[in-house]
């Protein structure tokens, strides 16, 4: 029975050692995931509100968390210590509900995109060339999203722009050369002028929108990816406990018997050295009949 409980716990000591070990690597990608979100993000974070970067913020911060609650689970396995072995199951079971909120969060978050984004690229728009910091969000999201304007390019007849300001010109209508998505060099007088043949045709608008939910999407799965590890850490950890507890007090107990058997084994050899049990005399008062 004590061999069989041994071997139990320490099947279950290895295969927790290789559920934090797996929670190390998981954690290293979710906290790699959650930052190239966050860049992501960064990007385009003119036309965001601030409320869709708090899933990544949480996913990096979840990530960190792991790192260190990890260590708990090696040490107490290692140590066959029921405290930390405790503690390591009770701080992942908060996290894996703090990680579950955060992918429900992401998905939530995808009904308020389309929105949020077709408002704040509108009313940004008007200032292109009044604020370099719009300027430089629209021509990342034209040149990198191949896009041109919200809807199209027909979008920049509504932006007047200044005098001086050298665009693409199409139809009276001036455009910004990150809308342009194929250019013919030519020399003129021993200079290479570029010239814009083809504008982008989409507008940002889907293509924002697409980008965000695909991150936000990415963030949920990478929140998902490790519950079902986590749960297994879980069981496999209060297991751990129980077995270490038990284990304990199988040990106590046959040392006990250990002990008890050195004693009785150590007075039946040696009976002259046993004492002799004192004779107890009680007084007694009152009369006898013969």
């Amino acid at each position: 029975m004590a061999n069989n409980l041994e071997v139990g716990m320490r099947c279950i000591k290895y295969m927790l050692l290789c559920v934090t070990a797996i929670f190390v690597l998981t954690s290293a990608l979710i906290i790699s995931v959650g930052t190239t979100i966050y860049a992501i993000y960064h990007d385009v974070s003119y036309f965001l509100d601030d409320q869709l970067f708090s899933p990544a913020t949480f996913i990096i911060v979840i990530g960190v968390i792991m790192l260190f609650v990890s260590l708990f689970g090696c040490i107490g396995a290692l140590k066959e210590s029921t405290c930390l072995v405790n503690i390591f199951a009770v701080i992942l079971s908060v996290v894996l509900v703090l990680e579950v909120a955060a992918a429900i969060t992401a998905y939530a978050m995808r009904a308020q995109v389309s929105e949020m984004l077709d408002n704040n690229l509108r009313s940004t728009m008007p200032y292109y060339y009044e604020k370099p910091e719009i300027e430089a969000a629209f021509d990342f999201a034209q040149s990198r999203l191949n896009c041109c304007g919200v809807d199209s390019y027909l979008d920049w007849g509504e932006v007047e722009a200044p005098s001086g300001i050298t665009g693409i010109s199409v139809a009276n209508i001036t455009v910004p050369n990150s809308c342009c998505a194929q250019s013919r060099y030519t020399e003129i007088e021993g200079l290479e002028i570029a010239e814009c043949t083809k504008l982008y045709a989409n507008g940002c608008l889907p293509r924002v929108i697409y980008l965000v939910y695909q991150s936000a999407g990415l963030l949920g799965a990478g929140a998902m990816t490790i519950v079902f590890i986590q749960i297994i850490g879980i069981v496999f950890s209060f297991s751990l406990a129980s077995s270490i507890r038990k284990a304990k007090t199988e040990r106590e107990r046959r040392r006990w018997e250990i002990q008890e058997r050195m004693i009785n084994a150590y007075t039946s050899l040696n009976p002259d050295n046993e004492k002799a049990a004192p004779v107890v005399y009680v007084p007694f008062h009152g009369q006898t009949t013969a």
